[in-house]
């Protein structure tokens, strides 16, 4: 065997006896120990307290962040406002549009409303029971036969009565209040 072959291994000689187990164990057994003698307490107490020490928590540190963090997006946004974001821009209808679109309004609550007492026989107890929209308009059934709506916009406010035809409403003739 060459030794320029580094693959192969030259076999220990015929005299050669492994170590018996228990040896290798005592062996190691006695350097632990002679390394656990080195280590001094004080050297064994910074090593504890490192191993373990507290972890920090940043949760506050979070908190704070990402307060800020909305904060400063709220600022930008109001401060320069993207075009998706909707605008709180004034009514810029005039008082004539503002009062057909009352009208248009009542005349559809006022449709489903008859609409509703040519199916059932009756008048509906509530608007919403009619279908319409009880947050924009006010329903009153007056009697068996007769009901009134009304409907404000803030700067307008229309009403309707039911002895009034439709197309008086719709024509522009009904009575604003």
């Amino acid at each position: 065997m060459s030794p320029d072959d580094l693959f192969k291994r030259p076999y220990p000689d015929e005299n050669y006896v492994p170590p018996d187990e228990a040896d290798l164990r005592k062996q190691a057994l006695q350097r632990a120990y002679e390394i656990a003698q080195s280590i001094t307490t004080e050297q064994a107490r910074e090593a504890q307290a490192a191993q373990t020490k507290a972890p920090v928590d940043r949760g506050p540190l979070l908190r704070a962040l990402n307060a800020a963090l909305a904060v400063g997006v709220a600022v930008f946004l109001f401060a320069a406002p993207p075009d998706w974001l909707p605008q709180g821009a004034p009514d810029r209808r005039t008082p004539e549009q503002r009062e057909m679109g009352l009208r248009v309004v009542l005349a559809f609550e006022a449709a489903r409303v008859n609409a509703y007492r040519e199916a059932e026989g009756r008048l509906p107890e509530t608007l919403a029971e009619a279908g319409g929209d009880t947050r924009a308009v006010r329903y009153t059934a007056v009697d068996a036969t007769r009901f009134t709506l009304s409907a404000s916009d803030g700067a307008s406010s229309l009403s309707y009565d039911s002895t009034e035809p439709l197309d008086a409403l719709l024509g522009g003739t009904g009575s604003p209040r």
